[in-house]
């Protein structure tokens, strides 16, 4: 075999060597690629509110949520609100009316499970009074419909019941409570959250 193909095999035989090691030696290092913390979907928790009240007042509310957090103390979020209301007094007409509306709501840890709470919360409700007519009878009017804005703070504490579940507790204030509003002080919420 002439000399020119003996260095020509001993060359590739030692570039294949060379070229060998470094990938075996990519395929033992390589690792997995870990999960990310922050990814958006880990952050949101989805919950909400329901309330019942049943008698001459009957009063139901549906109120989802959504939040996300932020950091692990401070939560932001956004909830839709449904009520239903309807009176029904003896000697007075009976009457029904819907209330709907969302909020915008801030929440802050301020230690292990207790926390603080500021709610924007506008409505649209429909408003109603009450006369009496010449015979002494009792007359509803329906006196129009608008936005009633509410403003409330407080603060609660969250119990957990697994990894991402939870029943909230919380006591709020309307600070900007008027004749119209739906909100009455004090507020007690009982609610649930689920994180994804």
């Amino acid at each position: 075999m002439p000399v020119f193909h003996k260095r020509l095999i001993l060359f590739l035989l030692g570039l294949s060597f060379f070229t060998i090691i470094p990938l075996s030696a990519q395929d033992t290092t390589k690792t997995l690629k870990k999960p990310r913390n922050n990814d958006i979907l880990n952050r949101i928790d989805f919950g909400g509110y329901l309330g019942a009240q049943f008698g001459n007042v009957t009063y139901i509310e549906v109120s989802p949520i959504a939040s996300y957090r932020v950091t692990e103390k401070f939560h932001a979020g956004l909830g839709l609100t449904y009520q239903y209301y309807k009176v029904n007094y003896t000697g007075a007409p009976d009457y029904s009316t819907s209330s709907y509306g969302g909020s915008i709501f801030m929440r802050y840890f301020i230690w292990r499970d207790l926390f603080v709470h500021a709610e924007y919360a506008p409505l649209y409700v429909t408003f109603y009074d009450y006369y009496f007519d010449n015979s002494g009878s009792y007359i509803s009017r329906d006196q129009g419909s608008a936005w009633v804005n509410d403003i409330l703070i407080g603060g609660g504490y969250r119990q957990m019941i697994g990894a991402k579940a939870s029943i909230n507790l919380m006591v709020l204030w309307n600070v900007n409570e008027s004749f119209y509003s739906p909100y009455s002080n004090p507020i007690i919420r009982i609610g649930f959250g689920v994180g994804l």
